[in-house]
């Protein structure tokens, strides 16, 4: 006659058991965890790929500039698979979520926030298109002109709706910077958003205004300030650093007097000036 376990057997059977649970089940769900981590940073080295071709084809960052698109453009640009999934949450990555492209000191770099609400098939949404470039540049103080977007439906049909314009941080053209202009469009049921980056910049240097070549005697020449009666303004309305080069030696005689204005972006006018010493 067989004998069986007795309960202290069975309950010395069962803790062995949980202990040996105990050890597998957090290492288990630790591969795991390690296994989605590393296919999530496969699929973000794939969308920084994708933004790095996106950049090729769209826009030319100049240093210290930056570019912000949404993952919606880079499958606008059949750059990205439309349904490319977030291995942590095994839902679709944002179609709103943010891509930034940044030139740092002539390195670029990609920086992908994968936080956004539009979950949505992107099958299903509007397509919108910027009108005019994605990267905008406007000189400070001048005027800009918003283009729009153009929007279709997912087989290229035009479609008409209401769309929703925003720009972060409030456009100031006479303030530089780079701002965020995001474009919405719900249509059927279902939104997508793109954006447009805008940098206001200073790039023409300061004017320098004087009425006339000068003549002096040579005792108004010894001690003469030729930055007295000239004007320097400049575009952005700050002031401009102002250098000159005199060459003068008092002597009866032509001269050319030069003057350097530097502007707080670093850009210079030079202009000469005749100076004539009367004996």
């Amino acid at each position: 006659m067989k004998k069986g376990f007795t309960l202290a057997e069975l309950l010395g059977v069962l803790v062995i058991l949980a202990a040996i649970l105990l050890i597998i089940v957090p290492t288990v769900d630790k591969v795991i965890k390690q296994s989605k981590d590393d296919l999530y940073e496969k699929q973000i080295d794939s969308i920084k790929l994708a933004m790095e071709l996106w950049l090729t084809d769209n826009a030319k960052l100049g240093e210290g500039e930056y570019i912000v698109i949404t993952l919606s453009q880079l499958k606008d640009a059949g750059l990205i698979e439309y349904d490319v999934k977030n291995p942590k949450t095994e839902e679709l990555f944002p179609n709103d979520m943010l891509l930034t492209i940044r030139n740092n000191d002539g390195m670029l770099e990609y920086e992908v926030n994968d936080e956004g609400e539009n979950l949505d098939n992107y099958e299903s949404l509007p397509r919108l298109s910027i009108n005019g470039d994605v990267l905008t540049y406007v000189e400070i103080n001048s005027e800009f002109v918003d283009q729009g977007v153009k929007a279709t439906d997912s087989v290229g049909n035009v479609i008409t709706g209401t769309i929703s314009q925003s720009i972060s941080p409030n456009l100031s053209i006479s303030t530089k910077g780079v701002y965020l202009e995001k474009y919405s469009m719900e249509y059927n049921g279902f939104t997508n958003t793109v954006c447009r980056t805008i940098i206001v910049r200073d790039t023409i240097g300061p004017e320098i205004t004087f009425s006339n070549d000068l003549e002096l005697t040579y005792e108004e020449a010894k001690n003469y300030d030729f930055k007295s009666d000239i004007t320097v303004k400049d575009n952005s309305g700050e002031e401009s650093e102002v250098s000159v080069d005199d060459n003068i030696n008092i002597l009866p005689g032509k001269y050319s007097v030069t003057y350097t204005a530097t502007d707080t972006s670093g850009n210079k006018t030079i202009k000469v000036r005749q100076v004539t010493i009367k004996e």
